[in-house]
């Protein structure tokens, strides 16, 4: 269920355009503009930075375009919404567009092809674009320019996998698979990690691919079946370089119902992590008897609350010894807390109802249930809207931009770097009323028409440089 205090439009207004004359409007999408390459402007100098220090494969004597501008353009496909590569060798190509992009930006000189792109991708290991993206966020963070997604002074960081395409044809030794009689279909599945907050939003951190190691390919089917990666095991790798990228930082890992095992929870404990994962009624059988145990003793470690329209009764149980083995079969004790919460609301007069049940890490009180329950582990959901805006408003998630492994995992990574430079780009204080009257992806169109069209006045463009950037946001 949706905060109903989040910021996030979720009705746009029903009217007709508000623009009363050709000059009003160009007015409007020159601002418009403005702000968008002014946030650019504030977000793209370490990113070209970083992309400068890649290592480039390609001969010198061969090179026509720089590296940096290949990427920036792969970004930029993502960003104004391309649904190919195809589309984008069209419309990134207009003579306009380059010479708005010069006037802010004079190291982009250049309009190279994306299938230049593509090749250099098949090269370049996606790992360092990657690395371009968790380091934004990193100094984002360190910049304190994201503390109003904190909850109990955590940053919350939501866990989840999701498909993002499938093949009937063996293109790549690593992708995954499934066989149905004798059908075999190949599939490409990534397990991300994003930051979510109680305004509704969602900002990709890291991602990490779920793919079978090239060397188990010779071996017999029912023997690869057997060892093929799982989001378990991704979500161990992606754990280790997400405290790696995030060493001090105060996290709250939210996931779904796959979570509540003894190795996740001691990874999260080991780290200093908090946590608040899903608990199924069919999981953790002893956790579930002895809360529902103490609950009898302490039922006063309760509390009602009006949420929205929904009615809630929480109840929690704190400081319960699970006890798990290890994959060696090493016994291990991990000290958690849970708590429930029982829903109930009207729906066209029919009343409904249902129950959430959480693993917390740490014990729950009468001040903190509201904050860790409806601020934290409720927003688990981000993610799921994180997964589903890029699969169907714009970002074309399930495209396969390329068939070779690591390009189409750099593929991936300029994605979630176009969607977090979209994302901070809308919620600009500048931008910001543009949103409430024409949405996310009503702005990212306005601002596409504005710079393919005869709209702009480049010189108050390039007057730009002369003013620091400055990247105010509203959450």
């Amino acid at each position: 269920m949706r905060n109903p205090d989040a910021i996030n439009p979720i009705t746009l207004p029903n009217r007709k355009c508000s623009y009363q004359t050709i000059e009003e409007e160009q007015q409007a999408r020159q601002d418009a503009a403005e702000a968008q390459l002014n946030a650019w402007r504030a977000f793209l100098p370490d990113v070209l930075e970083r992309f400068a220090r890649i290592e480039d494969p390609r001969r010198p004597g061969s090179i026509r375009h720089k590296l940096t501008v290949l990427i920036i353009f792969g970004m930029l496909l993502f960003v104004y919404q391309c649904a190919s590569r195809r589309q984008a060798n069209r419309e990134l190509s207009r003579p306009g567009v380059l010479e708005a992009f010069r006037s802010v930006f004079p190291e982009i000189d250049s309009i190279p092809h994306l299938d230049t792109l593509e090749r250099l991708l098949e090269e370049i290991p996606a790992q360092n674009i990657e690395d371009v993206l968790g380091k934004k966020i990193a100094r984002l963070l360190r910049s304190k320019k994201l503390q109003a997604l904190l909850v109990e002074k955590h940053y919350v960081v939501a866990i989840d996998g999701s498909q993002k395409f499938t093949r009937t044809i063996p293109f790549a030794e690593e992708a995954l698979h499934r066989q149905k009689g004798d059908q075999i279909t190949y599939v490409v599945y990534v397990l991300e990690a994003a930051l979510v907050g109680p305004q509704g939003i969602a900002i990709p951190i890291l991602a990490e691919f779920c793919e079978n190691k090239v060397e188990d390919n010779n071996q017999e089917m029912s023997e690869k079946q057997a060892k093929q990666d799982c989001e378990i095991k991704a979500f161990y790798r992606l754990t280790k370089h997400l405290k790696k990228l995030l060493p001090r930082q105060r996290l709250m890992i939210v996931a779904d119902g796959l979570y509540p095992k003894g190795p996740v929870i001691s990874i999260c404990q080991k780290n200093h992590w908090d946590f608040m994962i899903i608990l199924p009624s069919n999981c953790l059988s002893t956790v579930w008897e002895e809360a529902e145990g103490l609950h009898r003793l302490e039922p006063d470690q309760s509390r009602a609350n009006k949420w929205g329209d929904h009615n809630q009764q929480f109840w929690w149980a704190n400081d319960i010894q699970y006890d798990w083995k290890d994959a060696e079969g090493h016994p291990h004790y991990s000290t958690i807390h849970v708590v429930v919460c029982n829903e109930t609301w009207e729906k066209d007069g029919q009343p409904l109802k249902c129950t959430w049940a959480w693993v917390s890490g740490a014990p729950i009180t009468k001040k903190n249930v509201l904050e860790r329950c409806n601020s934290a582990g409720r927003h688990r959901w981000g993610i799921e809207e994180h997964f589903l805006t890029e699969k169907t408003q714009g970002y074309n998630y399930e495209h396969a931009f390329s068939l070779d492994w690591n390009a189409l995992k750099g593929w991936h990574a300029l994605m979630r770097l176009a969607h977090l430079l979209n994302i901070l780009t809308l919620h600009t204080v500048a931008l910001w009323d543009t949103v409430q009257v024409l949405g996310m992806r009503g702005v990212i169109r306005f601002l596409w028409e504005t710079l393919a069209g005869n709209w702009l006045d480049l010189s108050r463009l390039r007057a730009l440089n002369n003013k620091p950037a400055q990247l105010r946001l509203v959450f």
